[in-house]
Formats: C-alpha cells, sequence, structure tokens
C-alpha cells in the first residue's frame, strides 16, 4: 500500500459586524470524494467538508481585501457562538499505470488545528493521506548469458575433486564392444604372419 501524504491550510474571514474571532471551540475536516477514470489518470473529486464554532469578542478588526482570505458571509449566531459550514475543493490524480487494477484510491484527512491570527481571521489546516495500491513492477528480462572464461586466451580451469581417479574410473565406464580395424589402400587383407605359422 502507497501513501500520498500533504497539508492543507485555509484562512477565514467574517463580517467586522461579528467582532473578532478569539477561539475554536471545535472544528470538523470531513473528505467526500468519488473516483472518476480517464484515459490515463483515475481522479479522486471532491470536497473537504468544514464544520466549525467559533467564539467572537467585542473589537474591530480591521478588513484587509486580500485573495489569502475565505470570506464568510453567512454564520449561525448562538451569543458569541458562531457555526459556519464550508467545503474546500479537491483534485487528486494518479497515474493510472502507478494504480494496481481494480483497486481504488481512498482519502482521510487528520491532524486537524485551527487557531485565531493576527490578522483577525482564523486558520484551520489539516494533513491528507491518499492511499492506493501500487501496480507490481514488472519482472526485468534476464539476459542468458554463457558461462565463459574471464580471460577468453586461457581456458576454464574445472576443479576435480577426486584428482586422476576420477578421470580414470570414467574411462573404466565406457562400455566396451568397439574395436579398431586397418586396412591397407587396396583392400587386400593382409595374412600376418604368426609365431610358427
Amino acid at each position: 500500500m502507497t501513501t500520498k501524504t500533504w497539508d492543507v491550510r485555509e484562512q477565514f474571514r467574517f463580517p467586522p459586524s461579528f467582532g473578532v474571532p478569539k477561539e475554536i471551540k471545535n472544528v470538523a475536516v470531513t473528505p467526500q470524494c468519488e473516483i472518476a477514470e480517464k484515459e490515463d489518470i483515475i481522479q479522486v473529486v471532491g470536497i473537504y467538508h468544514i464544520t466549525c464554532h467559533v467564539k467572537f469578542e467585542e473589537g474591530e478588526q480591521e478588513h484587509h481585501a486580500t485573495s489569502e482570505f475565505t470570506e464568510i458571509e453567512d454564520l449561525d449566531l448562538q451569543g458569541e457562538v458562531g457555526y459556519f459550514e464550508y467545503a474546500v475543493p479537491m483534485s487528486i490524480e494518479i497515474s493510472k499505470d502507478k494504480l494496481k487494477e481494480g483497486s481504488k484510491p481512498t482519502v482521510h484527512v487528520n491532524h486537524i488545528h485551527s487557531k485565531p491570527t493576527e490578522k483577525m481571521s482564523i486558520e484551520i489546516g489539516w494533513t491528507v493521506h491518499c492511499e492506493y495500491e501500487e501496480a507490481p513492477e514488472p519482472e526485468p528480462v534476464k539476459p542468458v548469458v554463457e558461462a565463459e572464461s574471464p580471460n577468453p586466451a586461457e581456458p576454464m580451469e574445472v576443479e576435480n575433486p577426486n584428482g586422476d581417479e576420477f578421470e580414470l574410473q570414467f574411462i573404466l565406464d565406457l562400455d566396451d564392444g568397439y574395436t579398431k580395424l586397418s586396412f591397407p589402400s587396396n583392400n587386400v587383407l593382409v595374412k600376418q604372419k604368426g609365431n610358427g605359422n
């Protein structure tokens, strides 16, 4: 199983009429996603669904028009505590050749943390874990190499644990029944003189 991990952070600002965010009472981040298959990639698309309770206190906050914050306009306020939900887009791509055939990636989050910032906003962060089964590595093709002498000019030495006895036994084990006859080139059998004949 392979796990890819990364961190996500989002900063949220609220209407000045709510006051200054002082404390995050509780926060949850829940991934909600589905798997989409494209030509050569598997795509995990969805959202990180955030729910959060923020405690406010009276005070003026400077309003900075900047794109680094997500503006939360709609808060369910009960006393000093406001509740909001937000969806952060999620898109994860995995190459098809990295994923084991028939398996699907899964996504979960942990290490959820939050804090008020000096810029009169709050920051929520979490760690994403995307897990999937990797495709097996193809077996490398091993070339067939004939054993050869390290130095081609010299013949390989073959160790003989039994010395000459091994070679002698080999000769003795050969089948009998083969003889060698010599014939003169005129194909006439010459009678050899025997002893006294």
